[in-house]
């Protein structure tokens, strides 16, 4: 019988219950449809955030179809028996306040500091002042055969040491050299434009249509949506200011007009003071409040593949270019350094398909000719 494992997890400044183990399919389905579930790129596992009583649901709901195991810190009450917001492997001194003063983003600060303690909890009792290739390769081969951790889970491990080995240590280059995993080139998802249109008018909520025909029409990150202020959209020109996207770089792109009367709706209804898109606290709206709604419109919109705001990006960028826009005017709307990067749509695009028809086709014209005869 598949065994699981309920085990404590510090992510993203929230105490969390993580998944581990592989999931068999009936435990995949159960974790699919439990509520406020997540799945954590950098940990590669599900989990939800901690309460008493959400931890002893999910013990009862995937008890049904596995073994399930709750390490210490849960006792036999399915309670916490440690304080939960303590972390408990210290960083490297130095290490967060060099993050600081180059000025790296909040998610990529965060990002190597988490991946920078579950390498030193990998090397104790060892002092990171001592570790060697050797040492990181041998964590290398731990994450790819025992986490099993995506590609791209794997370089971030290796930019957080080398951070660490390059800007705090001051190392030499032969010590933190490591060869990089192949990406997967794997294709964007893309709606088509009836699938777009399906999904935007899934809702009554003004706010939540505003956001997704932002994102769509604008071909917006997540991120550069959320800290949109309203001084950002421009109704003269008709223009979007992206300010701090993306490898700290301002750009511009399209504002549609129907996006610009239903924001001046919004604006008039919901008054926000300092965000363009702000929650019930008056805070930043948050990303995954946006993928929430978003895969809830899908359902009602009869979307059956797995969508984020990311997939409205990638639809925008297609889009375009199946209506014959130069790749380099949607490079520059996406902000992207390399034009490699963009070129990708070329790959998703139905440009030019509709004068190609299938061999089977040709086959079975074939064939109903034969018919005819016959008859």
């Amino acid at each position: 019988m598949n065994t699981l494992e309920l085990v404590p997890l510090w992510h993203r400044g929230i105490y969390c219950i993580a998944i581990r183990n592989r999931l068999n399919e009936e435990a995949n389905l159960l974790v699919r449809k439990f509520p406020d579930r997540m799945y954590s790129k950098t940990y590669g596992c599900w989990y939800v955030p901690y309460s008493p009583s959400t931890l002893d649901l999910l013990y009862q709901t995937l008890a049904t179809v596995c073994e399930v195991r709750m390490p210490i810190p849960f006792n036999g009450e399915r309670r916490l028996t440690c304080e939960p917001i303590k972390e408990k492997t210290s960083l490297p001194d130095g290490y967060r306040e060099c993050l600081i003063r180059m000025r790296y983003s909040d998610s990529t600060r965060i990002t190597y500091e988490t991946q920078m303690r579950q390498f030193m909890e990998y090397i104790h009792p060892r002092k990171i002042e001592d570790i060697s290739k050797a040492l990181i390769d041998e964590y290398m081969i731990y994450l790819v055969e025992q986490r099993e951790v995506s590609v791209s889970t794997q370089n971030t491990a290796i930019n957080s040491i080398k951070f660490y080995l390059e800007q705090v240590h001051k190392g030499e280059r032969t010590i933190y050299y490591v060869d990089r995993p192949v990406k997967d080139r794997i294709l964007p998802s893309v709606l088509s434009t009836e699938e777009i249109q399906k999904l935007l008018w899934a809702t009554q909520n003004i706010k939540h249509r505003c956001i997704m025909f932002l994102l769509y029409s604008g071909g917006l990150r997540i991120s550069e949506l959320l800290n949109l202020k309203w001084k950002d959209v421009d109704e003269y020109r008709m223009i979007i200011y992206i300010r701090g996207g993306k490898g700290r770089k301002d750009r511009i792109t399209l504002l549609s007009k129907l996006a610009l009367d239903y924001l001046k709706h919004y604006m008039g209804l919901y008054e926000p003071e300092d965000w363009l898109f702000e929650g019930p606290d008056g805070k930043q709206y948050s990303s995954r409040s946006v993928n929430h709604f978003i895969h809830k419109y899908c359902q009602l919109a009869g979307i059956r593949r797995r969508v984020s705001a990311h997939t409205l990006r990638h639809s925008f960028a297609t889009h375009l270019l199946e209506r014959g826009t130069d790749l380099r005017y949607i490079q520059t709307l996406l902000g992207h350094e390399s034009s490699r990067t963009t070129e990708r749509y070329t790959h998703v695009t139905k440009r030019g398909f509709d004068k190609l028809i299938s061999p089977l086709d040709y086959l079975n014209q074939g064939l109903i000719l034969e018919a005819n005869k016959d008859v």
